[in-house]
């Protein structure tokens, strides 16, 4: 759990640095220069500590709701190595990248799309129809350099994200985020990714994936190419229509693995839409169930939400609202331990 010692450190730190002789120097620094034996010793206590605290986070979500059972039935799936992670953009939030919303909103500062006209059109769950207004008002060479800027950055990778190579160590991963921080993640704690399959290739996914390896599939692409992405409201017909490359990716698809929703909102976007007309049009009794950690909002009528997830076979395993980082950081600690 290397990936844990920044945060040691900052408890090592959190009663503020030693003074002498008019020097200041981190406590961290001190014992680990000075006793280097002793401050390892006290770091792998602190993690088992950590981690019994997770588990007593994990075992609070799980016991609230119908939680439980479900989650032991996604346990199975994996031990079967029958699951497959969709991750979004809540994984990458904690190492600096920002949520799509706050993306659009820090665009609008720089443009001259008016507060209320992009309020109206995120409050309806429109955000395809809201980087199309945004694109339109900069143009596509100042849109596409701010979007590359932005999520081209390299940043450390903090958070529960360092787990997924521990929880999935062998399984293909999906993610609609525009920024490398799962490459980053996976190629510094395993061997990496055989492949990366972006936007528009990711017609030929199936037919790889059977050739065997593990691989990367950004659905929507990358933030420095615009040819293979998915991100304005034409490129998301063009991709999720009847013909479109992601509609048919993902009628075949969903009849292989169970996929396990994480970081992800799951509002009514093409993604689900998409996935409600392949259960429709099948059934839901002939594909893979499919599983989510979604945060449960303060107002939603979590019944009605998870009649609604139900439709795209989604079953969702509901986290406490404002504890996003612990609750998933808890609930993958909890997958790792045997059914």
């Amino acid at each position: 759990m290397e990936f844990w010692r920044p945060k040691y450190h900052e408890y090592l730190n959190s009663e503020g640095d030693v003074e002498i002789v008019g020097s200041t120097f981190q406590r961290s620094r001190i014992l680990k220069e000075l006793e280097p034996e002793t401050y390892q010793l006290s770091f792998e206590d602190w993690v088992e500590e950590r981690k019994s605290g997770l588990c007593d986070v994990a075992n609070q979500v799980l016991g609230a709701h119908d939680n439980a059972r479900r989650f032991e039935a996604l346990k199975k799936a994996l031990a079967s190595q029958n699951v497959v992670p969709f991750l979004g953009a809540g994984l990458s939030m904690p190492s600096g990248y920002p949520g799509w919303t706050q993306f659009l909103w820090s665009l609008q500062e720089e443009s001259h799309v008016k507060e209320a006209d992009l309020e109206s059109i995120l409050s309806a769950g429109d955000y395809e129809g809201a980087a199309q207004l945004i694109h339109n008002d900069l143009g596509s060479a100042l849109f596409n350099k701010q979007l590359q800027e932005c999520f081209d950055r390299r940043c450390s990778a903090i958070g529960s994200i360092n787990l997924l190579p521990l929880v999935f160590p062998d399984s293909n991963v999906v993610t609609t985020n525009f920024d490398k921080l799962l490459e980053s993640v996976f190629a510094g704690q395993s061997q990496g990714f055989d492949q990366i399959i972006h936007g528009n290739n990711i017609g030929e996914a199936l037919r790889i994936l059977n050739a065997g390896g593990r691989y990367l599939l950004k659905m929507h692409g990358s933030c420095e190419s615009v040819a293979n992405r998915v991100l304005l409201r034409d490129e998301y017909n063009q991709a999720y229509g009847d013909d479109g490359i992601v509609g048919r990716f993902f009628s075949r698809f969903l009849f292989g693995k169970s996929l396990l929703f994480i970081g992800c909102s799951l509002v009514a976007d093409r993604t689900i839409q998409t996935m409600e007309k392949v259960v429709e049009l099948e059934g839901a009794h002939t594909l893979p169930q499919h599983y989510a950690f979604l945060e449960l909002k303060s107002g939603v009528d979590r019944v009605e939400r998870k009649k609604a997830l139900a439709k795209a076979n989604i079953f969702p395993i509901w986290y406490p609202e404002g504890e996003h980082d612990e609750s998933i950081e808890a609930l993958l600690l909890a997958l790792m331990e045997a059914p």
